[in-house]
């Protein structure tokens, strides 16, 4: 039953990363799981003709919510279709692009700025995988990035940009390490 799973419900994404010019980027493209889409779909077109039925006797308050329902529920489903992230490191900045509904947003954080890049283990609220500090901020992105891809795009920054990769890699945080821990309490 698992790879059923696998093939039906795998949510997954295109990574290429590149290095050119001084420049590391990462970009990650939405592959949906085709099945979950047109099932998603199917339940909007059935749910609406099945409350359209009864569009006269409903209050007007319940009309709202239901075409609110099905504008969000619509929304949603071209979202995932959508939501490209590009990520380019620099000797000078990482710049964090996100593509979502064709409204683009750009992020950007001087390199001096951060520190502690490393891989997270994603959670079902945050699929986003690697993480850093710029200044007192935790800044989150690589939405659906494996830990394979995500251990190669630190490799290739440190690789690409050692100077950069140096700086990321910092932990300003003092190290207790020569201190053992008793565990009392």
């Amino acid at each position: 039953m698992s790879g059923v799973r696998v093939i039906f419900f795998n949510e997954r994404r295109k990574v290429e990363i590149s290095a050119i010019s001084g420049v590391v980027r990462v970009t990650i493209d939405p592959r949906p799981s085709w099945f979950l889409l047109w099932f998603e779909a199917f339940l909007i077109v059935f749910t609406d003709a099945a409350v359209f039925r009864m569009w006269a006797r409903l209050a007007l308050v319940y009309r709202g919510l239901l075409l609110w329902g099905t504008a969000s529920a619509i929304v949603a489903w071209f979202y995932q279709l959508s939501g490209s992230e590009v990520v380019e490191f620099d000797s000078m900045k990482l710049a964090i692009r996100t593509n979502i509904l064709g409204s683009e947003r750009t992020r950007e954080y001087p390199i001096a700025e951060c520190s502690q890049l490393e891989w997270r283990e994603p959670t079902d609220d945050d699929r986003r995988t690697l993480q850093l500090k710029a200044g007192w901020r935790t800044v989150r992105f690589g939405k659906y990035l494996s830990e394979e891809q995500a251990i190669e795009v630190l490799t290739r920054v440190q690789k690409e940009l050692p100077n950069a990769a140096q700086r990321l890699c910092l932990d300003p945080r003092p190290s207790k390490s020569h201190f053992q821990t008793l565990g009392l309490g």
